[in-house]
């Protein structure tokens, strides 16, 4: 029998295609999610499978603390997240904050409960899911779920080379856009009134992501990438781009130096104005 697999974030999206394609593979799979019941499409998609639905909130230690307490998990995918848009100037402070306590404390709280298990039995795989933004440099209104974002890619690369002599590997999965309702519940927690002096670069923004998420890919090339991270014990790299966008992003701004790095930002979004010189 497989190990017992604890994946967050299950509710929909790459979540829910983790949980589903790790229970197909074997796992016992213990999906998490913040309100069981309302996770009919999850059970539905995993009907027949060896996978149970687990009250988990990333943000509330006792939820995090029961969850793995009953659970031991083998594996752990930290893979819940939520978006966040606005200017600097503007974010409210408690909004930031709940990026941050979801993107990066909320997994890495997870993480952390986790491992004690994992060292006691001399094995264990963790896998999180990060992003691409993660791999780019700073762009404006995105940038709060970026820092969370790094700030998770960082701490999963220390934890790496911590966590290698108990016999857990750690690895982390920087997707580019996929095909999932990240983009409609960070709009239904916003109201973006607070950014009227930054309207313009705001609209350019939120249209460039929203044709980016139009386009997206099937969050299944997601949920596969982190099957072959569990299972190849050798060869997959501690941190890995998922999808041809995220890896054609990246190697456009290598060499490029600050101001063609903004020039290309510019003309991508549409906000074109000459030169960066200009």
């Amino acid at each position: 029998m497989k190990p017992a697999a604890l994946v967050t974030g299950c509710s929909s999206g790459i979540g829910l295609r983790t949980a589903v394609t790790l229970a197909r593979d074997g796992y016992r799979v213990h999906a998490g999610v913040r309100s069981p019941e309302r996770a009919d499409t999850l059970r539905d998609a995993a009907a027949g499978l060896d996978l149970s639905v687990v009250r988990l909130d990333v943000t509330d230690p006792d939820s995090v603390a029961a969850a793995v307490a009953a659970t031991a998990p083998d594996v752990v995918v930290s893979n819940a997240g939520i978006g966040m848009f606005g200017a600097v100037e503007t974010i409210p402070d408690a909004d930031l904050r709940l990026v941050f306590d979801t993107n990066f404390f909320g997994a890495l709280s997870v993480v952390r409960a986790a491992l004690p298990g994992m060292r006691s039995r001399g094995r264990g795989v963790v896998v999180t899911v990060g992003s691409v933004d993660a791999c780019l440099p700073g762009r404006p209104m995105t940038w709060a779920y970026a820092a969370s974002k790094h700030a998770m890619g960082v701490a999963s690369e220390g934890l790496a080379l911590e966590a290698e002599p108990f016999g857990i590997r750690v690895r982390q999965l920087d997707p580019g856009f996929f095909a999932t309702s990240i983009l409609d519940n960070r709009r239904q927690r916003e109201n973006g009134t607070g950014d009227l002096a930054y309207a313009p670069l705001r609209d350019a923004m939120d249209s460039a992501v929203a044709a980016a998420v139009a386009d997206a890919g099937d969050p299944q090339v997601v949920a596969d990438a982190v099957l072959d991270a569990i299972a190849d014990e050798h060869t997959f790299p501690v941190r890995r781009l998922v999808g041809g966008d995220a890896e054609q992003a990246v190697a456009a701004e290598r060499g490029l130096d600050e101001a063609s790095a903004a020039q290309r930002w510019k003309q991508a979004v549409g906000l074109d104005q000459g030169s960066a010189d200009e």
